[in-house]
């Protein structure tokens, strides 16, 4: 994956599985990557595991019309027919998020570990957070070990990163890294009542 895409908008979906469905979830889920890659304007999909119990995707575009598609698209349909069975309590208005693409950097691997870091602004403070990611950019460009580093504005004052890494090592870097200081430097000022427990580390199962 090269760091020419022009991704602009994207989908974050979380999603609980009920008891007993998580390894069909699971298979769903790397069942969907198969469909996706038919999808020419979906410029990227990562389907991930956060718990025992609770996924995710995420995926971007280029145009409103290549989210369209995804979400009118073989992938969709089949996880609203089957989220009766396999997901507690979901509610595709509210748990399918349409988000801004702020910021997104890209280098080739395997990608087999992530990070999602949900963060809520400080009142008067969006512009800042967002050219504060805007600026983690370019410091991930120099961590040899993150493949996928995107900054994403989920609605008015939420703000989300998603990265992915080939291994425990990668991630741990990042952890440790520039980005990872600097934002826990600001986060007092930017962001409101920001805790560790905001950083999470996922599982990629499959990404395109």
């Amino acid at each position: 994956m090269q760091n020419t895409k022009k991704e602009t908008i994207g989908l974050l979906v979380i999603m609980k599985a009920e008891s007993g469905k998580e390894q069909d979830l699971k298979n769903f889920l790397l069942g969907g990557l198969d469909l996706v890659n038919q999808e020419p304007l979906t410029m990227s999909w990562f389907a991930f595991q956060i718990d025992n119990n609770t996924f995710g995707i995420y995926d971007t575009f280029e145009v409103e019309e290549g989210r369209k598609a995804h979400l009118t698209g073989e992938v969709a349909k089949a996880l609203l027919a089957n989220a009766a069975d396999l997901l507690e309590n979901f509610n595709p208005d509210t748990d399918i998020q349409q988000v801004d693409v702020l910021a997104s950097n890209h280098k080739n691997g395997l990608q087999n570990k992530g990070l999602l870091v949900t963060m809520k602004a400080n009142k008067a403070k969006t512009t800042d957070l967002e050219n504060f990611l805007n600026a983690g950019k370019q410091l991930v460009t120099d961590e040899a070990g993150t493949l996928s580093w995107y900054a994403i504005k989920i609605d008015a004052t939420t703000y989300a990163i998603f990265d992915t890494f080939t291994d425990d090592p990668g991630r741990d870097a990042h952890l440790t890294g520039k980005v990872a200081e600097a934002l826990m430097e600001n986060a007092p000022v930017l962001l409101e009542d920001f805790k560790a427990s905001a950083i999470q580390k996922i599982d990629i199962l499959a990404s395109k």
